[in-house]
């Protein structure tokens, strides 16, 4: 099911003001921070009758300033909120979220705030009495190297500043480089070991999670030309009363790109829902995020710039089995690279199941890229999850 006119008047919530003034005419790093919280293994495991979507919005935008982006716009599903930052996504679940953020945010600043309210509101607490940290079910943190990290906030301008803040918080946390670090080119991650007794209290069962990530450089540049639009690019959609510029332009460089083609979706192939935000930046510049069957999600940012040019797809679809065997993520990665035609880019996917046939067929991905060489392979086994990376560039 490709998007269709309506979801640019189907909001939860948008922000006119801002969509109508933001200017990405400073915009300069595109790679992402991206934080991912598990309070609980499962919405069912919740151990009070509030859960994070009864957080109101106000909130979020306040947990938002600390981190230095507003949002743009939201959509509900039954399952999660999906919202469309001035930098990038965050996404909520009852019993998780995901936060991504580009430029020079400040994304672990929110943590102490973060952490107050859901105990205020929700009256969820975390803290243990030992050592005054934080015990959720399971946190990632995770980056690629920055393009200028010198722009950075002082928190975020090297790996072992941020790991020993997030030390400050966490019990149990390890820090991973992944790739050369002398190339300037490797990926970090920061998890923590997951707490068991979180899921034992309930007799829980946890969530099957798979999360695969594709982060492209040097793009090719006629392929960085679709994200560009001029303060007079003029847009040939149907005026609505709820609609803005950079939202209807972000759904026309959607459809002009396929990227809500990604996945086999399509109503002859399945019954599932499927609901769309993009907004378009001015001068330059891409944000989407899609929602496939209510709770599955995936979302694309794209700084064009000559010079570096920057995208990245993250989903937690998992594609083999909603698809019922039809595609599988390596489908899903040769879609995306035929959108951006990268220089060079990086992959990761984690999953629960090593089993899993988008985890055996991704370790065989070198076969079905004959442009690309590999640069890094690596599998890592982290607790109760299987991670596998790979960094490729294209051949000279």
């Amino acid at each position: 099911m490709t998007v269709t006119i309506k979801e640019l008047t189907n909001h939860n919530y948008i922000d006119h003001e801002l969509s109508a003034t933001l200017d990405s005419t400073d915009a300069f790093e595109g790679p992402e921070k991206l934080l991912e919280i598990w309070f609980f293994p499962h919405k069912d495991a919740i151990t009070t009758e509030k859960t994070l979507r009864d957080i109101v919005m106000a909130r979020w935008i306040e947990i938002l300033k600390l981190v230095k982006c507003e949002v743009l716009s939201m959509k509900k599903t039954k399952e999660l909120d999906a919202f469309l930052l001035s930098e990038s996504s965050l996404f909520v679940f009852d019993h998780k979220l995901t936060l991504k953020t580009c430029g020079t945010t400040t994304t672990l600043f929110c943590l102490a705030r973060l952490f107050q309210i859901i105990e205020q509101e929700l009256s969820w607490d975390f803290q243990t009495a030992a050592s005054g940290k934080y015990k959720p079910f399971k946190v990632f943190y995770s980056r690629r190297c920055f393009l200028f990290p010198c722009k950075q906030a002082a928190i975020h301008q090297n790996w072992t500043d941020e790991v020993d803040y997030l030390n400050r918080f966490f019990d149990n946390g390890t820090s991973y480089s992944v790739g050369r670090n002398d190339k300037s080119n490797h990926w970090n991650l920061y998890v923590t070991e997951t707490d068991r007794a979180t899921s034992e209290e309930k007799d829980c069962i946890e969530d099957d999670d798979e999360t695969f990530e594709v982060l492209m450089t040097e793009l090719d540049p006629e392929c960085a030309d679709k994200f560009v639009c001029g303060p007079d690019t003029s847009t040939a959609a149907p005026a609505e009363l709820n609609e803005d510029k950079g939202h209807n332009l972000g759904y026309q460089m959607t459809k002009k790109t396929k990227l809500d083609d990604i996945y086999l979706n399509s109503s002859q192939d399945s019954n599932l829902s499927f609901h769309h935000d993009a907004f378009a930046f001015t001068p330059c510049g891409y944000s989407s995020n899609m929602v496939l069957d209510e709770k599955y999600y995936y979302t694309l940012h794209v700084t064009p710039e000559k010079g570096w040019s920057y995208a990245s797809f993250e989903s937690n679809i998992p594609v083999f089995d909603l698809s019922q065997g039809k595609q599988d993520n390596l489908d899903v990665l040769l879609h995306i690279l035929n959108v951006f035609q990268p220089r060079e880019f990086s992959m990761t996917f984690f999953t629960k199941n090593s089993e899993n046939p988008s985890f055996k067929k991704l370790l065989r991905i070198d076969e079905s890229l004959s442009e690309y060489i590999t640069l890094h392979k690596i599998v890592y086994d982290l607790d109760d999850y299987h991670l596998f990376y790979m960094k490729l560039q294209k051949k000279i």
